[in-house]
């Protein structure tokens, strides 16, 4: 939080900055503006003067000399020769203009709407210009601190995630191993019947398969990631694997299943056992073990496993991110379910691998509902 307020900080200071600087230079362009027209203005004073002055030197006579009268002073002139001089006299700024009242012609000068326009035309070309560097620097450099901040705040939101998975490893294999040790020593030290014997020893077997279904996790994972995991393909019923994990958490909760027998894919049964382990253990953990409902349909070309529950659900602004390795919804300290934040990340590189897709939508009135596709063979 308080990295992303001193960013904001920072943009909104890069803003405000290019904003006065644009002002301020906008404002110049405005007062060279306001001083060139005023330049102008004043030259216009010192060509009436000029023109009084060569016309009274006979230096506009020619073939049609008239009678003109500028400022109240009579000259005569050939209009042509100083429609001509004008031209030339500081770049074309000023015109005559002539206007015949009875007898008499006026002669007026004023500045020419050629340079008027100019002058606008350059004055609109400067403050575009520094609008477009003030937009277009404001730009570079936000996109310059965003990256930075992308960047920071990615390798936090990692570092918390690793954090937060050694958290959950060493829960996941404590909570066992515990367990375990807790068994055994009740083996030994106390004079037990073999029934009760036999149950002890079954529920370590349990805890050490749940470890073992651990370290295979975090293991694959690693060697997904760093692709270095090599695939075992091989023809398989994949009716038969969904049906033996169906069998194998049957004990945990009550489990609906649809599966349509003799359907065989061809894949790496190592890590599609994991996948879909990972699925089924994740539905009812986040459903508190409540009933779950497990389908496995030919499509054409294609297997469709389905595994709804009636969990809490997942929001959809997390339905991407959650297949991110060690990604898990909530921080590990006020999470109440276990994992490490691997399993979803292998579903996601596995089906890819093997063509298939994977979605996840809501159920009808609460719940999850993932699907996975694979093609057959």
């Amino acid at each position: 939080m308080r990295i992303r307020l001193f960013f904001i900080l920072i943009i909104t200071y890069i803003i405000v900055a290019f904003g006065w600087l644009t002002w301020s230079l906008i404002s110049a362009v405005d007062n060279e503006y306001t001083l060139e027209n005023q330049v102008l203005r004043a030259g216009k004073q010192a060509c009436v003067l000029r023109l009084i002055e060569m016309g009274k030197n006979g230096a506009f006579t020619g073939p049609d000399t008239n009678r003109v009268f500028l400022q109240q002073i009579e000259l005569r002139v050939d209009t042509t020769a100083v429609n001509k001089y004008l031209k030339t006299y500081n770049y074309g700024s000023y015109s005559a203009y002539y206007s015949p009242i009875g007898e008499r012609v006026n002669l007026s000068i004023a500045i020419s709407r050629a340079r008027l326009d100019v002058l606008q035309s350059e004055h609109k070309r400067k403050v575009r210009l520094h609008l477009f560097q003030a937009i277009l620097l404001t730009l570079l450099v936000g996109t310059g601190v965003y990256g930075v901040f992308y960047s920071v705040n990615s390798i936090y939101n990692l570092n918390k995630q690793q954090n937060n998975f050694l958290l959950s490893v060493t829960h996941e294999f404590k909570t066992p191993i515990a367990a375990m040790k807790l068994m055994l020593q009740t083996i030994r030290s106390r004079d037990l019947n073999k029934e009760k014997q036999s149950e002890l020893l079954d529920n370590a077997i349990v805890n050490a398969d749940r470890l073992n279904e651990l370290t295979e996790n975090m293991l694959t994972a690693m060697q997904i990631e760093n692709k270095k995991y090599i695939y075992q393909w091989d023809e398989f019923s994949v009716s038969e694997m969904v049906s033996r994990l169906v069998e194998h958490y049957q004990h945990q909760a009550t489990i609906y299943a649809e599966i349509e027998p003799d359907i065989l894919v061809t894949g790496d049964p190592f890590v599609l056992r994991i996948s879909l382990n990972n699925i089924v253990e994740n539905a009812l953990k986040y459903s508190n073990y409540q009933p779950i409902w497990i389908n496995v349909k030919r499509q054409s070309e294609f297997v469709e496993i389905t595994v709804a529950d009636n969990g809490r659900g997942i929001p959809l602004s997390e339905r991407n991110k959650i297949f991110k390795r060690f990604y898990r919804i909530q921080d590990e300290e006020t999470r109440e379910t276990k994992g490490t934040g691997l399993g979803l990340y292998i579903v996601k590189q596995t089906i890819r691998k093997h063509g298939g897709s994977i979605t996840i939508v809501d159920n009808v009135p609460n719940g999850t509902i993932v699907r996975i596709t694979l093609p057959i063979n």
